[in-house]
Order: C-alpha cells, then structure tokens, then sequence
C-alpha cells in the first residue's frame, strides 16, 4: 500500500504521495507553481528559483521542487512574501534576456513570456546596455544555440549528463560569465538531441528543422499519435500547419506515457513525416506497359491486376501466389491482407523481412528507447497471423521459389526487398521472373521499378488504427494529414480487386475490423476500437522468456 500525507495548499487539504514535491502536489489541485529547472523526469536541482513558497513555520521561502510534501504543512503559493520573490527572480532573468520576441522560435509557447505576463513587475529598472552573446550558434546536426536568450536552468545539461549519459554540455565561467556550452572537441549528436529544445524553456535551444517553419498559432491541429520508427512504440504528438498546397506535419514532439516513453524519444523518430512530402511520392497507381511504367487510373489498375491474378490462378493454382506484408502497416491492415490471401487460397505469407524481427531476435540498441528492430509493429504482424501456413514459405523461401519458377505471382507491400535483404541472394534477379509482381510503396522504390503495378501507400499519419510494440502493447494511431492524390486504403483496394475475383471482400469500418480480430486473434479477445484508450492497453502476454532471449548484435 502507497504512504500518504495530507497538507493544505492555498486554503485546500490534499492527500498526496508521500515523497512528492509542493509543485507536484499543488498540481493535484490545479495550482499552478512556475518553474524552470524542475522537470519530473530529471534529477532536481532546485537553482532558478521561481517556484518558491511560502510554508508556515519556515524561517524563509521554501524551494517547492525540492522540497517534499510532509504531514500537516500549510503552504502559501500566492503570499505577499512569494508575489515579491518571484517578482525578483524575473527581473533578474530579463536584465539582459534579448527582447526578440518578435522572431523567437519559442515565441507563444514560452514559460519567460507566460510567467513575465502573469508573474513579472510590468516594466523594467534596468537601463544599461544589455550584455551580448553569441547568437545561433550550430552545436550539433540538429539544435541551434542562441546564448542570450539562455536563462541557465541546465535542463539540457542533466538530460544529456543523467538521461542520455553521453555528456556533451556543461556550464563554464563563473557569475554573470556562466554559459551553457560543449565540452571540447564534442558536439550535440547523440541520437536523442532534440529532446533538449523541448526541455527549454526559453527558445535558447532550437531545432534546426523546424526553426522559423512556424509558429504555435500556425499549428491549427496537434494530434496524438504513435512513432513508426520502431518497435519501441513511443507516443508523439503530430503538429499541422496549413500550406498553400495543403495541410503538412511540421513538427513530430514526444507525448508523455509512463509506460512506454516516459517523457522522451529519439531524433530518428522526429523525421518519419519528411517521407510524406518528398517529390517522389507517389500520389496514384501505376502499370507496365511496353517495359516502362506509366501512370493510369484506379479503375484501370485493379481491372488489369485482377485479371492478371485470376488467370495465374486458373492456370498454376492459388499457391503460386505469395505476400510479403511490412510490419510498417497496421494491425488493421495486416489482419485484412492475412485473411484476403488466405482466401485465395495461398499459404505462402510473412512479414519478416530482416534477422531481428524473429520472435526474440529483436534487442534494445541502447539503454533508453531505441530498438533494433525499425519497423513499428512486428509484434502486431505475428498476432495477426501474416506468418507462413501449413506447408508455406516465408520471405526467404518465395523469393528462391521466384528465382526457380514455382511461385508466378508476389504482392510486396511496404517493403523494398531488393535493398533491404542481402545483395548475395540477386533479388532483382528472382524478382525479373515472376509473372506478376504487384508492389505498394509511398515512393518508386528500386523493387517498384522491377513491378508489374505499382500501387501508392497510404503513411502512418495518414490513417486511423493501431500497433502493437515489442512488449505487447496495443496502441492507436491517428490520422493527421490527407495523403496526396487518390490512395485506395488497404480495405478499399481488397474489396474491389475481390469485387473482380468473383468472392465478396466486403469493405470494413475499424469497428467491424476489431470485432473479427477480438474474436480470432488471441490476446485480443474482448477489446473493441473504442475501448483503447489514449495510453494504450497491455496485451496479457508473458514477456519474461521473450525478454531473455534478446541478444546482443554481436551474439544474433
């Protein structure tokens, strides 16, 4: 059982945790304490001082980061005694802060704005020349410095000294010389840098990629939402900004889960929307015709690839057809492509595609988030049955059937096997072979030259539905963006190349996908699309044996 204490906070009884600090525990209540240095997922240090309190029977301001709720105390976060104080500590932080407010990057979404606004004295008594530092300094591949805005909370420097633990910055110089700076001969490149810009909270640490591309007012649409970029599954907010040409994500930031990400996520995870927007992207269906690809309708398209398959299919049988399914897609996805291939019927079905996606092959690649494994729902692929059936070949085994002719026809979706397995197998070769080739990509990929049909993909910003990361935990994913064009989903596209084939594939909602799913995969028995909440549901799967059967890259 959790100790409790009791105190009272601005004339309210709370009963909190016992261990927890005044800003915390005022935060029950809906107080706010202003704050700098504090932040829950780093270690206190308790040196801005704007959160100081009032706690009676103290001979002095209390600092509440640092301070722990204890039993009976009364605490005051609006006293004369703190009103004056906080007045103090902002007047300082603005004696030489730029007033570049203008065309600051943290302009409308900064604290110094927001507590100078509520907290601060109004006007300034100071008249001297402001004192000038180095502006938009590059210190690393992904983050600009601008050292006058930088107000010294050293939440960069605990992230990367106890977080990341790779040690890049510190604070040099004494006094009113005291700087945030790189030690020597190091620059900010560790793989979770930009974690740093949403730590401060004074625009002094910006990301290079999204500097001067918008502004909070700009983003009309923040939606919650889940990282592709691998199977750690880290939550994210996606930020939109209207265009000329159209809505586009701008900005990927970490959302709060304690139970997956905590409170961060990688840098690698922050660029998976620049695929959306890349010229080559693929906006509609393309075929071949007289050795080069073209683009044609939709109708055209599915009339032709549905011909061409049920002729294979009269002529070599169902099992001369194979899919290899990305574990990019989602569950959703992956549940309606088991069940049409299975269907024809065909065995020959699988989604693993490189060496760490068998079942406990996968590892952590550091001691944070990132996994080896960078496809977001390889766990989601095997739940859903895109694994060979009785007698069925895997990955490895269609394309060495292609390279001898006994499988005619390969649907790829999501993968470019001819990059991603080995260049000693000759993929382009075994893939040259083939009768049919039907290859779904975002972009004309070196295996989509080598298709039949090319069909457009939608992106995981681009859809509702969900994944299901490495631990076994089921989360959703939500649409942000329209994707370009005309992109058939993946129910839309089975349902009329089926409406062609002769059996009905009827077109699913994402309930009625889930109902099927809750009653035939196990694990899911029981759930329904509405009931996965914003933090995802835990699968009750045992994660014990999976997790001591990780390797090291050396020992896989």
């Amino acid at each position: 059982m959790v100790a409790t204490v009791t105190l009272t906070i601005d004339g309210k009884l709370v009963t909190v945790e016992q261990g927890i600090n005044l800003i915390e525990a005022a935060r029950t209540l809906g107080i706010e304490i202003p704050h700098y240095c504090y932040h829950p997922g780093l270690p206190v240090v308790g040196q801005c001082r704007m959160c100081q309190v009032e706690v009676e029977k103290s001979p002095k301001l209390s600092v509440a980061c640092s301070t722990p709720a204890s039993p009976g105390m009364v605490v005051h976060t609006n006293s004369p005694q703190v009103v004056k104080a906080r007045k103090a500590v902002l007047e300082f932080y603005l004696l030489n802060h730029p007033l570049d407010c203008p065309i600051c990057d943290k302009g409308g979404e900064c604290p110094l704005q927001d507590y100078t606004v509520t907290y601060g004295p109004g006007e300034s008594r100071y008249r001297e020349e402001k004192v000038k530092r180095v502006k938009a300094l590059p210190i690393g591949p992904t983050v600009i410095f601008d050292a006058e805005r930088c107000i010294l909370c050293t939440r960069c420097v605990r992230f990367v000294q106890d977080i990341v633990k790779s040690g890049e910055l510190g604070v040099f110089h004494r006094g009113d010389k005291a700087e945030i700076g790189l030690f020597p001969g190091k620059e900010l490149d560790n793989l979770y840098s930009l974690n740093v810009v949403d730590l401060c909270p004074v625009g002094a640490l910006t990301s290079r990629d999204y500097r001067f591309r918008a502004r909070p007012w700009d983003l009309f649409r923040q939606v919650e939402s889940l990282c592709p970029g691998c199977s750690f599954g880290c939550n994210i907010i996606l930020d939109v900004r209207h265009w000329d040409e159209g809505e586009q994500i701008v900005r990927i930031r970490p959302r709060v889960n304690m139970e997956v990400n905590t409170y961060w996520m990688c840098d690698i995870g922050r660029f998976t929307f620049h695929p959306l927007y890349e010229k080559e992207r693929l906006d509609g269906p393309w075929i071949r015709k007289d050795r080069a690809c073209v683009p044609t309708s939709w109708e055209e398209a599915i009339a032709l690839l549905a011909s061409s398959l049920g002729r294979l299919i009269a002529d070599h049988g169902p099992g001369s057809v194979g899919a290899v399914v990305s574990a990019r897609l989602t569950n959703e996805e992956l549940y309606l492509l088991q069940k049409f291939f299975r269907r024809l019927p065909t065995e020959h079905l699988d989604h693993r595609v490189r060496e760490v996606q068998g079942e406990g092959r996968d590892f952590q690649e550091d001691h944070l988030l990132l996994r080896a494994d960078r496809t977001p729902n390889t766990k989601g692929a095997r739940d859903m049955g895109v694994l060979p059936g009785s007698g069925g070949l895997d990955t490895m085994g269609m394309i060495e059937a292609a390279r001898s002719g006994r499988l005619k026809a390969l649907f790829v979706f999501g993968e470019d096997l001819a990059t991603e397995l080995p260049q000693a197998l000759n993929v382009q070769e075994a893939l040259s072979k083939l009768d049919l080739l039907v290859v779904q990509a975002m972009s004309l990929t070196e295996m989509a030259s080598l298709a039949h049909f090319i069909l457009p993909a939608l992106a995981f910003a681009e859809q509702d539905g969900t994944y299901t990361n490495w631990k076994g935990r089921l989360q959703r994913l939500n649409k942000a963006v329209d994707p370009p064009g005309k992109i058939l989903s993946i129910g839309e596209l089975l349902e009329k190349v089926a409406a062609h084939l002769g059996p009905s594939f009827p077109f699913l909602s994402l309930e009625e996908i889930w109902q099927e799913i809750a009653g035939s995969c196990p694990g899911y028995e029981g759930i329904t699309w509405e009931a996965i909440p914003p933090q995802g549901i835990q699968l009750p799967v045992e994660m014990a044996t999976m997790e001591a059967r990780h390797q090291t890259p050396a020992a896989s």
